[in-house]
């Protein structure tokens, strides 16, 4: 062993210690650090006091309103923290070889298509042990015959399942690309340049213009007609005609601004989209974790429509 290397080992303190030091600096209080460490508030005293001999410097200031870091301290935190971070990375790729698991994952196409896709790599990057398999359908699986662990669908969440979670707290939209709606004059007729888009099988125009909304009617109007909402929004996108739509699937266009609202006005249904899994599946621990990050993804702020 060189002498750089011995000296190294000489000097460094204790991996332990440096542990207890950054759990301290991260809620810069003993009681609330002891209680994560199940150690007593004498007890940690102790640690830090031993640490701080060790490096020669103090790393806390105690204070009426609890800890602050000395210089020193803030410095070491700053690389202890990373240190512990880039440490949890490694150990968590050593457990790939031994703990691969399979998660398959049945996904309403529409959601895959502007949901989904654009949110997964999230998941992946945080567990890459995990050999996803998105299973994309426009009708319903059976999840206890087709080998799916988890489901996500839309619905009113009156299936049998071991776990249900929903995902988004939905309405129906009026939506088109800003060009439509600059030329829009409340009417859709066939004297207008774009067409009135529908979705066949979920289709909520008859529901909407029997709802007396005055800022859009229409008389005659030029009809496309689709099978599938995501191919629908892709087509109102480029400009064809205005739509009504789930607001979960076209609020991520909404904020980039390739889809305006053409309204305030919106229609509620009482459907949502739910992500379902059996007891069966409920045991691994890959879907598990996917429950989780669907938790966290629609819990927070860039969720397409909270709950």
């Amino acid at each position: 062993m060189s002498s750089s290397n011995t000296s190294l080992l000489r000097n460094f303190p204790s991996l332990k210690a440096l542990l207890f030091f950054n759990t301290v600096g991260k809620h810069l209080n003993l009681v609330r650090a002891g209680e994560e460490l199940h150690l007593t508030q004498g007890a940690l005293s102790r640690q830090l006091k031993s640490l701080e001999e060790h490096l020669g410097v103090e790393l806390f200031r105690r204070g009426p309103r609890g800890l602050a870091f000395t210089q020193e301290g803030e410095l070491l935190y700053d690389y202890s923290k990373r240190a512990f971070e880039t440490l949890g990375v490694g150990l968590r790729h050593l457990s790939v070889v031994t703990e691969r698991q399979t998660l398959m994952v049945s996904v309403a196409r529409s959601f895959a298509v502007r949901i989904l896709g654009s949110r997964i790599a999230s998941f992946l990057a945080l567990n890459p042990w995990i050999d996803l398999h998105i299973d994309v359908h426009r009708y319903f699986v059976d999840l206890e015959s087709s080998g799916a662990d988890i489901s996500i669908r839309l619905g009113r969440g009156d299936w049998e399942a071991d776990r249900m979670q929903c995902l988004t707290g939905d309405a129906i939209w009026a939506v088109c690309n800003a060009d439509v709606k600059a030329q829009f004059s409340g009417r859709v007729s066939e004297e207008t340049n774009s067409f009135m888009l529908r979705n066949v099988e979920r289709d909520y125009w008859e529901a909407w213009l029997e709802s007396g909304r005055p800022s859009l009617t229409a008389d005659n109007a030029l009809v496309l007609h689709f099978n599938d909402s995501a191919t629908m929004l892709e087509a109102a996108q480029a400009g064809a005609g205005l739509c009504l739509t789930r607001a979960s699937l076209a609020v991520d266009a909404v904020n980039r601004g390739t889809l305006v609202r053409l309204t305030d006005d919106e229609l509620h249904d009482g459907l949502n989209y739910y992500a379902i899994c059996t007891a069966r599946a409920a045991k691994k621990r890959a879907v598990d974790l996917f429950m989780s990050w669907l938790h966290e993804a629609f819990a927070s702020q860039d969720a397409p429509i909270l709950p």
